[in-house]
């Protein structure tokens, strides 16, 4: 088929938006069929390799519900025989690229990607890219040539693996070029980037949500934002800086991004993208766009031109999803199998954890993401999709309860709760630990603002309260404080961050876990903060 470089040359917009956006189009029911169509030839091409005869167990599934009757829910430890990191060519001939992520304790989690759901991946990331920049149905956006920035990781991570996609279905012009990126230090792409953009302009900016925040922070703090010294002289980014600056003069405040680009797009990645929402508008000029996806299954859903809830793609993986209800079960005893829901069967206000099988002959059959997702509605009425959207609600690993009786703490909860304080803040590390025989809350932070820990204390724990009714009455139930504060030195987390990364971890482990940090990540944290102090 043709990608949507060739459709656009010979101007077929329509068909560019049938084929990369059409899915929203769609009923449940065709939803469904499109589940089940492509569930049957997954089967039928895993049942030929040696993952499909362990979970098939000589009886190949028939139909759908033969398949889940069958086959068991997994993890990634039911798969390390066929493809851990040392047998990576041996045990999976049909792997096209591998993507890796890396696990909780650090162990890297390798998934191969055949070559036509590298395809698939390209298509799913290309249909975010339109409807980040569109502002109905049908409208397709971009043009051959458009700058497209980015600051995410690169190969073997799945956002470096998802980019060489796009390329092949769309020629953007990427900054930093993809054959350079792989060799960069994170921070020097997001330079690179920026400084490039001061010249070329910016037309779709692809990055993680903390990223854009911080990049305005110091914008409206008066900083510079990249090192442009150099490239003053250029007549480009003179008339750039000089244009930015009278719209920042005629607005009676600092210049920001948005004084000096025009953006088509904003793909932003990171489970904090909601909770910056105003704060990127604000200074990039234009909302942030969300797709949910995984280094297992590639791009799983995508919000619409609209910009709220997500809508899955039919094509992206067979989906399942376990109700909140059956997943506490789970959680309390492990060797409980729980119940799963399929797409036309889930409700509006609920909670699921997202269970995926991949198409296209990757390897993965039920597999247990740790994705929470909530379902907000069963369509989007004024984009007049007809299928349920739903939101990302955090990962169950990193889930708190106290005492069974909060309900559970979530990242987004926490994170929500801290910015809504209004106290400015460089990181955190929030984990259940004891005290005096009861659970409690311990909120590790560095702050950026000369603020007492009682203060932090009582502002987070009165938006906890607000936010989880459960938190409020576990706090009267015990009679003591539910929540603990230890403030951290400024430079605590960037000295963290930095023996980390001259110890040679990897990306994804250089920053503390948000939620659940381990004992010997805290003691780090605490020598450094007193280092500096």
């Amino acid at each position: 088929m043709p990608t949507a470089t060739e459709l656009l040359r010979q101007g077929k917009k329509n068909e560019i938006w049938s084929k990369y956006c059409g899915f929203l189009d769609l009923s449940i029911a065709e939803y469904m069929t499109i589940q089940n169509r492509l569930l049957l030839e997954q089967i039928d091409l895993i049942s030929k390799i040696d993952v499909g005869r362990k979970f098939f167990r000589n009886r190949i599934p028939k139909s759908t519900a033969e398949f889940r009757q069958i086959v068991p829910i997994t993890d990634y430890p039911d798969y390390e025989q066929f493809f851990d990191e040392k047998r990576l060519h041996s045990n999976y001939k049909d792997a096209f690229v591998w993507a890796h992520t890396s696990g909780r304790s650090g162990k890297m989690k390798w998934i191969p990607y055949t070559h036509q759901a590298f395809v698939r991946l390209g298509e799913h990331v290309l249909a975010g890219v339109i409807l980040a920049s569109a502002h109905k149905r049908g409208d397709v956006n971009i043009e051959e040539g458009d700058t497209l920035v980015y600051n995410t990781p690169p190969r073997p991570y799945i956002s470096g693996v998802a980019l060489r996609a796009l390329a092949e279905q769309f020629n953007f012009r990427f900054i930093p070029p993809l054959e350079l990126t792989e060799d960069m230090e994170f921070q020097e792409r997001i330079e690179k980037g920026f400084q490039v953009g001061l010249q070329t302009g910016i037309d779709i900016l692809g990055s993680m949500s903390v990223v854009l925040v911080k990049m305005g922070e110091r914008f409206a703090e008066g900083a510079q934002s990249t090192k442009i010294s150099a490239q003053m002289l250029h007549p480009r980014v003179a008339f750039r800086l000089i244009r930015g600056f009278i719209r920042s003069k005629l607005a009676h405040r600092s210049m920001l991004p948005k004084d000096l680009w025009t953006i088509k797009g904003l793909p932003c990645g990171g489970a904090d993208t909601s909770i910056y929402r105003e704060k990127i508008s604000y200074y990039w000029g234009v909302e942030p766009f969300e797709q949910y996806g995984s280094t297992e299954d590639g791009s799983i859903a995508t919000q619409s031109w609209t910009k709220k809830g997500m809508t899955f793609f039919p094509d992206g993986g067979f989906f399942e999803f376990i109700p909140e209800a059956e997943w506490a079960k789970w959680r309390r005893a492990p060797d409980y199998m729980p119940s799963t829901v399929l797409m036309d069967e889930v409700q509006p206000g609920m909670r699921y954890e997202v269970v995926i099988t991949n198409f296209y002959g990757k390897p993965l059959l039920r597999y247990r993401t740790h994705d929470l997702i909530e379902f907000v509605s069963l369509e989007d009425s004024e984009a007049g999709i007809k299928l349920p959207q739903m939101v990302f609600a955090g990962r169950s690993v990193d889930f708190i309860d106290l005492a069974g009786f909060t309900g559970v703490i979530d990242e987004k909860m926490v994170w929500q709760a801290i910015v809504d304080t209004g106290i400015e803040y460089k990181d955190w590390s929030l984990r259940k630990e004891t005290s005096e025989g009861e659970p409690i809350l311990h909120l590790y932070i560095e702050t950026c603002d000369h603020v007492d820990k009682e203060t932090v204390r009582v502002k987070v724990h009165e938006q906890l309260k607000s936010s989880n009714p459960y938190y409020a009455d576990y706090d009267t139930m015990i009679e003591k404080k539910a929540l603990e504060v230890t403030l951290l030195n400024p430079g605590t987390f960037d000295a963290y961050q930095k023996a980390m990364h001259d110890a040679g971890v990897d990306l994804a482990h250089l920053k503390p876990a948000h939620m659940n940090a381990s004992d010997e990540v805290i003691e780090k944290l605490l020598i450094y903060s007193r280092q500096i102090g």
